[in-house]
């Protein structure tokens, strides 16, 4: 696993990636959009206890050559806060006939 540093005014951290399928439970509120309420990843669930920033990344892979529509990326983003205090990264890949939830990274 690769390790990056975040700087923090108060402390340095790392930040542990680790790109690996999760399995997600997530619900919708009244007329919303579905969203990770908890997920579970090497055998340990975790509760998510607030979801701190969400976005779509439609954008192209690097060293994409050919940019249409198929081509791009589909991913909804999720920076959330778990039941063991902890912060991670994870997404919805919606590309194709995909829909594999990937947690990207730990912070």
């Amino acid at each position: 696993m690769w390790n990056s540093f975040k700087r923090d005014t108060k402390r340095v951290r790392a930040t542990e990636l680790v790109n690996e399928r999760i399995k997600v439970e997530a619900e919708a509120p009244a007329g919303g959009v579905r969203e990770p309420v908890a997920f579970t990843w090497r055998g340990q669930r975790y509760e998510v206890s607030e979801i701190l920033e969400a976005w779509v990344d439609a954008g192209f892979g690097a060293g994409e050559k050919t940019r249409t529509w198929y081509n791009r990326r589909h991913r909804n983003y999720y920076r959330v806060k778990a039941d063991d205090g902890e912060t991670y990264v994870i997404y919805l890949d919606r590309s194709g006939a995909r829909r594999d939830w990937i947690l990207a990274r730990k912070l």
